[in-house]
């Protein structure tokens, strides 16, 4: 079980006693949710407020503020908390266990971003939340045996540019010359050799597909825009088959994402088919090919290709999207039968 705590979960010594006691904490995280909602029932307006890193582009508005949690050392009552995995590590799960449990009357939802490989972490996130939501569709049966109060899975998106910022600077990814040799620089982790393998064979063929550097993120806004719109074609890899966001990066600025096959079907890319292309593990032989056809695809829609990539990507895959998906299922959780 997860940190020990004087209002979590006593510690397990075997299944059947396990199960008993998460179904006693789901019992007291159930009763949250019921006192949450009557209050709400009773409250004009409730309060949201987003962690900083994650959500720091989110748009400010109505209840909705950002939160640093390391300025913090409480959770307010009475208020809606949408917190993301990345973010929550900057103060360390003990602490933020400890808000958690010491504050029965706000509402904390987790938005996970690593529920595809980090599956202790987020057994916890599961148990130490009142609303979970994974990003990715793996493991997510775990994490039902843990919490009775999980999402629907969604998406990553678009976090590094605010819509305000990408509007402002729209007609200076529109006039930019792209490059047809492809962009897809992904900062390397040690505990995905099979990733690191797949972007090595790819830089021998490309001179912008390989390693990033750990400073990408201290770059300028704008350096950053201008690098991914200085491509038309974007080779996209995963790390465990997930959803990565820069496939959203890509198309928000313009260009043609280059994905695995085995991402095909996941219903955040059914609405983007027409600007995807996708490639099959024999196709790292001869890489060429399926950028030249992405390319192709680049050339052949011209301008409007761009402005349709960027404005579909406006509209379904940016982080102030994912807020509003996320809120969506907070208010149907809240909303229940009591």
């Amino acid at each position: 079980m997860p940190i020990a705590q004087e209002k979590s979960p006593p510690a397990q010594h075997h299944k059947t006693s396990e199960s008993s006691q998460i179904a006693q904490w789901n019992q007291k995280k159930e009763l949250r949710r019921q006192v949450f909602s009557a209050g709400m029932k009773l409250r004009q307006h409730t309060p949201v407020y987003l962690s900083e890193g994650i959500f720091s582009q989110t748009e400010k508005k109505n209840q909705i503020d950002h939160i640093n949690l390391k300025s913090i050392e409480h959770f307010d009552a009475d208020t809606i908390y949408i917190l993301n995995n990345n973010d929550i590590a900057k103060i360390g799960m003990q602490k933020y266990a400890r808000m958690f449990a010491n504050q029965p009357r706000a509402h904390v939802c987790i938005w996970d971003f690593d529920n595809h490989h980090q599956i202790s972490e987020s057994v916890n996130f599961a148990l130490f939340s009142d609303f979970y939501i994974p990003c990715h569709p793996h493991n997510n049966e775990t994490y039902a045996q843990m919490t009775t109060a999980m999402g629907s899975p969604v998406s990553a998106a678009v976090i590094q540019w605010s819509r305000a910022y990408l509007e402002e600077h729209r007609d200076h990814f529109l006039t930019i010359t792209r490059d047809t040799e492809p962009l897809g620089r992904h900062i390397l982790h040690p505990q995905f050799p099979e990733r690191n393998s797949m972007l090595e064979r790819l830089s021998e063929h490309f001179k912008h597909v390989g390693a990033a550097p750990q400073t990408y993120h201290g770059r300028t806004e704008l350096d950053r825009l201008d690098e991914w719109a200085a491509h038309m074609s974007h080779w996209i890899i995963p790390t465990r088959n997930d959803l990565p966001i820069r496939a959203f990066d890509a198309l928000i600025t313009g260009g043609v994402p280059i994905l695995p096959a085995s991402l095909k079907e996941l219903p955040a890319l059914s609405a983007l088919q027409e600007h995807l292309f996708y490639f099959e593990e024999s196709d790292l032989e001869n890489p060429k090919a399926v950028t030249e056809a992405a390319n192709a695809h680049f050339c052949k829609q011209g301008e409007a290709g761009v402005i349709a990539r960027h404005e579909l990507a406006m509209e379904t895959s940016h982080v102030d999207i994912r807020v509003q998906e996320i809120l969506a299922q907070i208010y149907g959780h809240l909303s229940l039968a009591n």
